[in-house]
């Protein structure tokens, strides 16, 4: 690979780079603008119960590793 060659190369992935940031920073306006209070509510609603339902089996599985060792 030439000299050239490399320095086309680096340029062709400098432009490529912009453009996945730009194409990055519109997807991000574009979802802060259709950001809707339901959806938030729904997704915290599904954090929850997931974070409860890894917290109860994490306790049901301490629960056999104690009744186990016993």
């Amino acid at each position: 690979m030439t000299a050239l060659e490399r320095e086309d190369l680096q340029s062709l992935l400098v432009r490529i780079d912009e453009r996945v940031k730009a194409i990055q920073e519109d997807i991000r306006e574009i979802n802060e603008v259709r950001r809707c209070a339901s959806h938030d509510v729904k997704i915290r609603s599904l954090e929850r119960i997931a974070w409860g339902c890894l917290a109860g089996m994490s306790a049901l599985g301490a629960n056999m590793v104690l009744e186990a060792l016993r």
